[in-house]
């Protein structure tokens, strides 16, 4: 028979009401608690129960269950902190072996002006009687240089863009949008474009707990916007 009236009882001494609110109370403060302090409520309510109505089976069974349950989870975050220190240290020791590799990127977005070149390729999926190479700023959208091809057959077309404008002048450090056109009799269509970077740098995102890689124009790209890697 469990004991209801704290009244009756000296200080030390628990109710069953008095232990289920602080086992609650454990449990829901588990980080600030600990597994110690747990088992340290545990206890002392075992040692200061009242011997003439001591704490019936099923609650003691009930108690060592919750025990063990904040034991297992302990032991599953031990094990899956493990997991992810060992899977960062393996993600760069790949990383670190990609590092001068070359990288095949969508030449759509780049990173251009004060004096960098930039080569793309345009893969032209069929021949073509003209096509239009544009490049535009990326923040206003402005055209800023254009070249014109005639006669130009299917496969891969070498672009190159100097970081100039239309007038001959150096644009500034930015970011840039290339796009490319072709047109065969009446039919216009669309050119993709790709561009060589390599890689100079890698790193951990912990928010992520993804691997960042920086390429030689500064930019910095998760392995998502990674279609090819090359030597």
């Amino acid at each position: 028979m469990s004991i209801q009236n704290a009244g009756l009882l000296p200080a030390n001494i628990l109710t069953t009401n008095q232990y289920e609110s602080q086992q609650m109370k454990a449990s829901t403060e588990e980080d600030a608690l600990g597994r110690n302090a747990f088992l340290e409520l545990f206890t002392t309510q075992l040692k200061n129960q009242n011997p003439l109505s001591p704490m019936d089976n099923e609650a003691f069974v009930a108690q060592l269950a919750q025990f063990s349950s904040l034991e297992a989870m302990q032991g599953v975050r031990a094990s899956m902190e493990e997991m992810a220190a060992e899977s960062k240290t393996e993600k760069f020791l790949i990383g670190s072996n990609l590092l001068g590799k070359t990288l095949n990127l969508d030449g759509r977005s780049v990173r251009g002006g004060a004096g960098r070149v930039v080569e793309a390729t345009a893969l032209m999926p069929m021949s073509a009687d003209e096509a239009v190479f544009s490049v535009y700023d990326a923040e206003s959208g402005q055209l800023i240089y254009r070249e014109d091809f005639e006669k130009v057959k299917a496969g891969n077309l070498p672009i190159t863009w100097d970081g100039k404008d239309a007038h001959g002048d150096e644009m500034p450090d930015g970011t840039y949008n290339f796009s490319m056109s072709a047109k065969k009799g009446d039919s216009r269509f669309a050119v993709p474009l790709t561009t060589e970077q390599n890689i100079t740098a890698v790193s951990w995102d912990a928010e992520s707990q993804t691997l960042k890689f920086e390429i030689e124009d500064g930019r910095i790209l998760d392995m998502a916007a990674i279609d090819r890697i090359q030597i």
